[in-house]
């Protein structure tokens, strides 16, 4: 790290008896839920109270760089095609700037980005382009969610045609600035062929899946930048099956925009979360049919 606020930090990590190591193990634990998110929280308490300054994001890079150090060595060996390892690569360097487009402090009233950044950087989490993925499935809780009515179509299709609940790639809008080429076909059209080439260098993924408001007919009627992100499920023999109910608020579909905030303060806008899924069968029949898209 050039940046001197970030060596401070560093030499105050140091101070306190943290090695890169265990700093690394702190965000490899980091996740969702604020207790696992304590250590980072407790971390930053005392440098705080050492005098040394915690402003805007710099902990949290410091500790991301860290991380990211310790998973340098793992890169290589990841079952995932070049493009991919150069893109979290690319993401590493990004978490040593002293500043970005977007807050990785975990103290953000939405900190997403924080725990999106602590998966790459510990990777558990992959970079596709306006896209990324984790490896998942679909929750038996889900049936529970579903529209009863339509609980032995999905059945059929999630146990007979994608071959289980998990384990499959599951599919989350990357954080700025990469999401910005979301509306941009060809990225997105990359973005899962990467994922499919992955797919075939891992045979025990049943395929790609997601859950979002992202796929529900009434979003991309509205927004049809969003087309190319359902092609798979609508043109390329995946399916969008079935909905798990309202969209919660806290799907960010009212984020940054007023017009689609309107629409549903009026109730004219009644977004669904709805199961898209991508069998592996069926996206890496469209990869080979495609050819290199990089």
């Amino acid at each position: 790290m050039e940046n001197p606020a970030l060596e401070a930090i560093a030499e105050g990590l140091g101070r306190l008896g943290k090695s890169h190591a265990e700093c690394a193990q702190i965000i490899a634990s980091v996740a969702e839920s604020a207790e696992s998110q304590r250590p980072v929280r407790e971390l930053k308490a005392a440098l705080q109270a050492a005098g040394i300054a915690c402003d805007a994001d710099h902990v949290e890079r410091v500790l991301l760089v860290a991380a990211a150090r310790e998973s340098a060595r793992a890169i290589e060996a990841l079952r995932v095609p070049v493009s991919v390892r150069e893109l979290i690569r690319k993401q590493h360097a990004s978490f040593g700037q002293a500043s970005g487009s977007i807050s990785l402090s975990i103290d953000a009233e939405e900190n997403d980005p924080f725990v999106a950044a602590c998966k790459i950087a510990t990777l558990r989490r992959f970079p596709a382009g306006p896209i990324d993925w984790v490896v998942s499935g679909m929750p038996r809780s889900w049936f529970l969610q579903m529209p009863r009515l339509d609980l032995p179509r999905v059945l059929r299709f999630v146990f007979a045609e994608f071959g289980g609940l998990k384990p499959a790639f599951y599919v989350h809008i990357a954080h700025p600035p990469r999401n910005r080429t979301l509306v941009i076909e060809k990225e997105v059209r990359r973005a899962y062929y990467r994922m499919a080439q992955a797919l075939e260098l891992q045979p025990e993924m049943k395929g790609i899946m997601c859950a979002t408001w992202l796929h529900d007919p009434a979003a991309f009627e509205l927004y049809p930048y969003l087309k190319p992100l359902n092609e798979p499920y609508l043109e390329l023999g995946g399916r969008l099956i079935t909905n798990l109910g309202p969209a919660p608020l806290s799907s960010g579909f009212l984020k940054f925009n007023s017009e689609r905030r309107e629409l549903y303060e009026r109730g004219e806008l009644k977004l669904k979360s709805v199961v898209a899924m991508w069998p592996r069968k069926r996206a890496l029949e469209w990869m080979r049919r495609t050819g290199p898209l990089e």
